[in-house]
């Protein structure tokens, strides 16, 4: 072969290519005309069933033409994905929790007192022996490298709390100790998704999955639930949308914002619908002691592909420690770890010290658990005497009220209220299309809950005229 053959050939490359940006930006013209036709119908943006009959057809078009098919329907779902941004009206920035979050922040430096009810932050703190251990533990040595995947006595200890909590053996190889609950989070994504590739979120969510979701470059398909069907996916559309054949799906409960927690049947349910379409599940269980009802992980399914989350942040209280752990099959769990040395090297030894103490602490979470069963009942009784709409919390350490009708706007109430009377809630919006509600968490203390809820109350109610 002469280089001439080799010059002619990276000239033919190149004009294909050149073919191909052609045609893509003339689809997206058309995307834009189908979109303002869409509009003038009242037709939403994304139609799921046009979706499954395209992906359809463009699975056979790469069979007949000798292409790898999950390839094309990759490169499928990015030009889906810019689609449906060019069809989607542009929306002004919305007023978020962490933007409530830094602005009750500042206001409290000013030497003014604010009543956090809008951060996840439970104000227990770490157990006494779990502080003692930490400086023990960083005065003794405990401080070099270590394993990316943790010491394996800590995964050892989490190993027997998981077959005492919920019955299930899995291999200290399967763990992952992760820099929080947050980490294990991205590490799920990062370990399972690829550019082009999909994930599902059940709305309303902590916004973290969506956000890891497009940090893959992937696409996030949203399964809105409702109020009125008690915050639970429908059958009909969990089928709608696993018909896109999602790689991961995310799952939280108890829930996040919401509260709420599945029944056994309905978890068996929906890890069964991952299994038939192949997809990991990823399923965030970090308020696991916070559940007041059943509580069914999602591993005790037995399905190769689920990876777990959680963290040492609820259970124990150990928010600043930034300490949680991912589990998943072997080969997920040595994929994480490889992206977690790569960017952290490990979880410092002396944190992972403390959470030894803690693993084997099993009256802290029931203490933890039990106090914020109290303070959710408390909130409920008080917005039962206001005829608020919300479905009452089985788990977690959050309420998410409706407090508005059609059109109402929670992040401008929110910055208000903050602004006004120094109580700070979350938006609705942060977890999804949610603008009549907000999110009140139960993390202060009781004294300063009941006040902080007091002028939320009064402030509703003067809203409402």
């Amino acid at each position: 072969m002469s280089m001439d053959e080799v010059k002619s050939l990276r000239n033919e490359i190149r004009e294909v290519t050149e073919e191909i940006l052609r045609a893509i930006a003339k689809r997206n013209r058309l995307a834009e005309r189908l979109g303002q036709l869409k509009s003038a119908l009242g037709m939403e943006a994304v139609d799921l069933e046009a979706e499954a009959e395209l992906r359809t057809h463009i699975a056979k078009t790469a069979q007949e033409n000798g292409l790898d098919p999950e390839q094309a329907q990759r490169i499928l779902s990015l030009l889906i994905q810019e689609a449906v941004k060019i069809q989607q009206p542009q929306k002004t920035s919305r007023i978020t929790h962490m933007d409530i979050f830094r602005r009750a922040k500042q206001i409290e430096m000013s030497g003014e007192k604010v009543y956090h009810l809008e951060v996840g932050e439970p104000d227990f703190g770490a157990p006494t022996h779990v502080g003692e251990t930490l400086s023990w533990a960083a005065l003794n040595g405990y401080a070099a490298y270590g394993e990316a995947k943790g010491r394996p006595e800590l995964r050892n200890a989490i190993k027997e709390l998981l077959r005492e909590r919920i019955g299930v053996d899995v291999s200290p190889e399967q763990i992952v100790v992760t820099p929080g609950g947050r980490f294990a989070v991205y590490l799920a994504a990062a370990a399972t998704l690829r550019p082009g590739d999909q994930g599902v979120v059940i709305d309303p969510s902590w916004p973290l999955y969506k956000q890891v979701v497009e940090m893959m470059h992937s696409r996030t398909l949203k399964l809105h639930t409702t109020v009125e069907d008690g915050w639970r996916p429908r059958r009909e559309d969990i089928e709608r949308v696993l018909k896109q054949k999602p790689r991961t799906i995310f799952i939280n409960y108890p829930n996040n914002p919401t509260g709420i927690t599945l029944k056994p049947a309905e978890m068996s349910e929906l890890v069964e619908e991952a299994r038939r379409r192949d997809a990991y599940l990823v399923s965030d269980e970090v308020y696991m002691d916070y559940c007041f009802t059943e509580f069914t992980s999602a591993l005790q399914s037995g399905y190769e592909k689920t990876i777990i989350i959680n963290s040492f942040s609820k259970s124990w209280g150990m928010t600043g420690y930034r300490i949680g752990y991912l589990i998943a099959s072997r080969e997920v769990a040595d994929r994480a770890a490889r992206i977690l040395s790569q960017l952290v090297t490990c979880v410092p030894e002396f944190i992972q010290m403390a959470a030894i103490k803690a693993v084997r602490d099993s009256e802290t979470p029931k203490q933890y658990g039990d106090t914020m069963r109290r303070r959710l009942e408390m909130v409920c009784k008080e917005l039962d005497k206001i005829g608020s709409n919300y479905v009452k919390p089985d788990g977690g350490m959050y309420v998410f009220p409706k407090i508005g009708d059609k059109g109402f706007d929670s992040a401008q109430f929110s910055l208000n209220l903050l602004e006004r009377s120094r109580v700070a809630v979350a938006p609705g919006t942060a977890f999804g299309d949610y603008p009549e509600y907000i999110r009140i968490s139960v993390g202060l203390g009781e004294e300063d809950l009941r006040r902080g809820l007091q002028i939320l109350i009064e402030n509703l109610q003067q809203s409402r005229g």
